[in-house]
């Protein structure tokens, strides 16, 4: 067990380097910093790094992950709802955050055009093979939230047409959808466990959550 902590260990802190420090001087640089250090705002990664910070809800009944009807697209605007309000009590603004993976992106995602989002920083992965290292370029732009304000973006995640997350530097809190079902990762004292008591009915009954 030791071996393996090590090991994850070492693997945060090759990708801790891979953040370049001049990017310091935007808002949200600061304030992701100031939460996650130099974990990069990618969900699968953020699950890796702060796997004791983190839980996963499901979008839809018996772990189905697309809808087929409208009733079942309801249900995935509702929960996404449900639980960016028990996340983000009283925010009335949020980080939206996308990634830009460049001319290897197999399906660029017309976000950072649209919002008019502001580039934040740059990352690459020093821990992969230096042939398969991407620069990845993250953008970053508050948003005004309100229940279902944020009902595209989770139609776009939900339908693999878009890729985002959600962000509180004052919940200390990660909200990250894709298509399936809802990732948060949350350094925000007792938040988790609150999460998994409210909504443990849309919980994988799998051990590890997934």
């Amino acid at each position: 067990m030791r071996d393996l902590d090590a090991l994850r260990l070492r693997d945060i802190d090759s990708r801790m380097k891979s953040i370049g420090m001049p990017d310091l001087e935007n808002a949200f640089s600061r304030a992701w910093r100031a939460t996650f250090g130099r974990t990069p705002p990618l969900g699968y990664i953020l699950r890796l790094d702060f796997c004791d910070n983190w839980t996963r809800f499901h979008a839809l009944p018996k772990s189905r992950r697309y809808a087929d009807n409208m009733a079942e697209r309801n249900i995935i605007l509702q929960r996404a709802n449900s639980l960016v309000e028990a996340c983000f009590p009283d925010c009335e603004s949020l980080w939206l955050v996308t990634a830009d993976y460049g001319a290897l992106d197999i399906h660029p995602y017309d976000l950072v055009a649209r919002l008019e989002m502001k580039s934040a920083f740059s990352w690459v992965d020093e821990s992969e093979a230096p042939e398969d290292q991407v620069e990845v370029t993250f953008f970053a732009k508050k948003v005004l939230w309100k229940p279902r304000a944020l009902d595209w973006l989770f139609t776009e995640v939900a339908e693999e047409r878009g890729k985002a997350i959600i962000f509180d530097e004052g919940q200390r809190t990660v909200f990250a959808p894709y298509d399936g079902g809802f990732d948060i990762i949350s350094l925000k004292r007792g938040k988790i466990g609150a999460l998994e008591t409210n909504f443990g009915s849309w919980m994988s009954e799998r051990p590890d959550k997934l």
